[in-house]
């Protein structure tokens, strides 16, 4: 009987501990670790220049972060996506990096949005504290 029981509890427990481990990592990923807190903008016929800062507001380092730009019509449609990295790699806790991201110059561009990712940890939650 218990090595009934055992032979239960090492083939439930695998499971139970990526339930666990799966929802932990959804409630972290749900809290923003990035807060993005400027970003300028400039332009020549060539190119459109997007330099920024992001502040890492998670507890932990971050690192291999790429930063997406998607280059946006007037109906906010992704014209063009860039992508680049930070100038800080890795980035502590509650440290800035600044990042720039260029593109061709083309009419049809009339806005952006920035976001983050890590190669393996997926898209990072953004907090926008960008003055208007």
């Amino acid at each position: 009987m218990r090595r009934i029981f055992a032979q239960m509890v090492f083939s439930i427990l695998p499971a139970m501990l990526v339930i666990i481990f799966a929802s932990a990592s959804a409630r972290a990923q749900a809290r923003a670790s990035m807060e993005l807190l400027e970003t300028k903008t400039s332009q020549t016929q060539a190119s459109i220049d997007i330099a920024g800062q992001v502040k890492n507001i998670s507890p932990r380092e971050v690192n291999g972060v790429t930063v997406y730009c998607d280059f946006q019509d007037a109906s906010g449609k992704t014209v063009k996506r860039e992508q680049g990295h930070l100038d800080t790699d890795p980035l502590a806790p509650n440290k800035i990096s600044q990042f720039k991201i260029s593109t061709a110059s083309n009419a049809a561009i009339k806005g952006f949005k920035v976001t983050f990712g890590q190669m393996f940890g997926g898209p990072l939650v953004t907090k926008d504290s960008r003055k208007p």
